[in-house]
């Protein structure tokens, strides 16, 4: 990535117009909500330069923004591009498989049919 040059971030939209990330942020009390946008903030400045223990990669793509227990999937789209997929509050040790292939399922739905993301302006 270039110096410099910031990262742009999507949210995944579903085909009925919603976008659950988005949701799940939104019902965070302010101050997670406040520590998920840092985390998104600094995701949007370092890129795939961010690491543990503010973001660990899962598989097959699948990123994890880790801002406590909260956790928020995402994958890098065409280069410079960040779409947030899915998220969830962590509640065991690993995260579920369900949970992940429902990213890759989103991964995948976005990769076919871009107009499925909203950008997120911070």
């Amino acid at each position: 990535m270039e110096k410099d040059k910031l990262i742009s971030i999507y949210y995944f939209v579903d085909e009925r117009g919603n976008s659950p990330v988005r949701d799940f942020i939104k019902s965070l009390s302010l101050k997670d909500r406040a520590k998920v946008f840092a985390y998104i903030a600094e995701l949007k400045k370092q890129g795939n330069n961010l690491r543990r223990p503010m973001a660990d990669y899962l598989e097959d793509g699948i990123y994890e923004l880790r801002p406590k227990d909260n956790r928020i999937f995402y994958f890098f789209y065409l280069k410079d591009n960040v779409v947030l997929v899915h998220a969830i509050k962590k509640k065991t040790k690993t995260i579920p498989k369900n949970d992940l292939k429902l990213c890759l399922k989103r991964k995948a739905e976005i990769e076919s049919e871009y107009n499925r993301i909203t950008k997120l302006e911070l």
